[in-house]
């Protein structure tokens, strides 16, 4: 009868655990539906962050004044806090940007990842494939107009919360079936 009235509590619930994962899942597909608005929306995130972020590197730079080192850190704040501004300010610009960006990452990280699938035995296979998807991947980025370079950046985003999401709800799956047969063990 204990039992039963506790399940009924709605803080008990075991399925709040599923719900950030359905949650990215969901803004994910809205992402992919309206990806330009994802990029602005990444455009916007990301200029925010910069700014917040060079505000407290100059905070934290100028109140060490004297201190070996606290100049560069107050410059560096006041750099990110400039991109951070212009970021804020043409968004559309700020999302192409990191676009590009994203394309270089892709085409630095498949040589190293090719490099290294050519240097150790362990997943050699798939390092090379991993390594030539993402130099196809850069390549692809590059040759991208600026309109196409923006739209992409929803997409990548929208496949990556859907991607987060998934991973989350089977993660929580795996965990509450640990769970279950860990307690069916003790019992």
């Amino acid at each position: 009868m204990e039992a039963a009235r506790t399940r009924n509590n709605l803080r008990d619930w075991s399925g709040w655990d599923y719900l950030p994962g359905i949650a990215f899942m969901v803004i994910g597909v809205l992402a992919i539906l309206e990806a330009p608005l994802a990029s602005v929306a990444t455009g916007i995130y990301l200029g925010a962050m910069l700014a917040v972020a060079g505000v407290f590197g100059m905070a934290g730079g100028l109140g060490h004044l004297g201190t070996r080192g606290a100049l560069v850190a107050a410059l560096l704040g006041l750099l990110s806090l400039l991109v951070g501004v212009a970021v804020l300010y043409n968004p559309v610009a700020g999302a192409v940007s990191l676009t590009w960006l994203i394309g270089a990452w892709f085409v630095v990280g498949g040589l190293f990842e090719l490099a290294m699938g050519f240097t150790v035995r362990l997943g050699r296979g798939w390092l090379i494939i991993v390594g030539i998807v993402n130099l196809l991947f850069g390549a692809l980025v590059f040759t991208m107009s600026p309109i196409s370079a923006f739209v992409f950046l929803g997409y990548l985003v929208g496949f990556s919360l859907v991607s987060r999401g998934l991973w989350s709800v089977l993660f929580v799956g795996e965990v509450h079936r640990v769970q279950g047969a860990f307690k069916e063990a003790i019992a």
